[in-house]
């Protein structure tokens, strides 16, 4: 699903045409651009599941548990596992023991620290609603394809490669990959490269 819609892409681009054939080429045009901010995310924005399941975390130790992306304030269990995967496999029940607190971030913060090894953690997973500069992103990657497609500019340069080419905007402008960059960071980390 596109992180804009269709009206929202019209705005940007009042000059064209009104109809459901062009809605459904504007349409695609978004999806193109949703999956370029995908691409370049390493991930996509597709809500959080509806209902609560567990899933297997590891800990290296130390008072600070980072889990998978997840809707904060959804955790209603951890438990650590031990033996995981055999016939002995137990667990124990941190939250009713030890405690714990869900950091704005979706940390889980102990103050007795998390033992390295394996924890259940039940919650909302998922990394929810594309939040607003993704949107802008999009619908300006959306324009750029629209507009492309009329002028044919698939290259990096116009002229021929040398002392007559003239270079021109790259598929993501500077402000797009920061903007990109820094949601990235924010939902899983700075990741180089």
């Amino acid at each position: 699903m596109a992180y804009a819609t269709v009206d929202q892409l019209r705005e940007y681009l009042s000059q064209v045409e009104d109809g459901a054939e062009a809605d459904a080429k504007l349409g695609i045009i978004l999806d193109r651009a949703t999956d370029i901010v995908d691409l370049a995310l390493g991930f996509a924005f597709v809500g959080v599941d509806a209902q609560a399941t567990s899933r297997d975390v590891r800990a290296r130790g130390g008072v600070w548990l980072q889990i998978p992306p997840h809707q904060v304030g959804s955790v209603t269990a951890v438990l650590k596992v031990l033996g995981r995967g055999t016939i002995g496999e137990v667990t124990l029940d941190v939250a009713a023991t030890y405690g714990f607190v869900e950091e704005d971030d979706g940390r889980l913060y102990c103050d007795y620290g998390w033992a390295p090894g394996w924890y259940r953690v039940t919650a909302l997973w998922g990394y929810g609603t594309a939040p607003a500069a993704i949107v802008e992103v999009t619908l300006e990657l959306a324009v750029n394809l629209w507009r492309s497609a009329d002028r044919g500019m698939y290259s990096d340069v116009i002229g021929v490669e040398g002392g007559g080419a003239v270079g021109y905007a790259r598929a993501l402008t500077n402000q797009q990959r920061m903007i990109i960059d820094g949601v990235r960071a924010r939902y899983v980390g700075v990741v180089c490269g």
